[in-house]
């Protein structure tokens, strides 16, 4: 929690200088890659569909075209699988809650819309996630694998279009993976293709011309 706070607090700081805000949400498509100890890995894994949300700011950077974001996610990650030989049934759920930093690059416009590629890396803080084997249910807080920093590299595009002077939506697509996560000779990677929508709010003010008639 002290690790989220002060993230909430950083960002804050920042979005005193912030040209526009950004509200995200979207489903993702997570799966898990895990390898034991002993060089043997989980084939059967399969993929959920969870759910994740995001905020920050976006700036221009250096040109007109380039622009920073930095911003808050909270993202659940799951997967399910089984065992045939033996008829076991195992369920993962995690949430995590962390910072993402990512660059926009605006490709080409068509009229007032515009398409463009992205790229980020995310770190992020285990909040609460459970793990269901057979009828039993265990809570992985204090698990070596996953209560742990899951840093992740993310890559995608997306289309923006305005609203109004100071309101632009957009939709995108990232497909992100993590870097290991589990502990000892294990290896645990976690996988996301997420499709966002969101709102990008102008909230740079324009310096009105005081000067007194003559």
């Amino acid at each position: 929690m002290k690790k989220i706070t002060l993230i909430l607090m950083l960002l804050i700081a920042t979005i005193a200088t912030a040209q526009q805000l950004y509200v995200e949400g979207g489903k993702s498509s997570t799966s898990f890659e895990y390898t034991n100890s002993q060089g043997n890995s989980l084939d059967n894994l399969q993929a959920t569909t969870n759910s994740y949300m995001a905020v920050g700011y976006s700036n221009q950077l250096l040109t007109k075209n380039l622009r920073l974001n930095v911003g808050l996610d909270y993202s659940s990650y799951g997967a399910i699988g089984s065992d045939q030989a033996v008829g076991n049934f195992m369920e993962w759920n995690v949430n995590y809650a962390g910072l993402n930093v990512g660059l926009d690059y605006n490709l080409f416009n068509i009229k007032k819309a515009s398409v463009y590629v992205k790229g980020g890396m995310s770190a992020a803080f285990f909040v609460e996630g459970t793990q269901t084997f057979n009828n039993s249910v265990i809570d992985l807080k204090n698990n070596d694998d996953f209560d742990t920093t899951l840093v992740a590299m993310q890559l995608g595009a997306g289309f923006s279009h305005p609203i109004s002077e100071d309101l632009s939506f957009y939709v995108q697509y990232l497909y992100g993976k993590s870097l290991d996560m589990a502990s000892g000779d294990a290896e645990l990677k976690i996988s996301s293709k997420n499709i966002g929508f969101g709102l990008l709010i102008n909230i740079s003010k324009k310096t009105a011309n005081t000067e007194p008639a003559n």
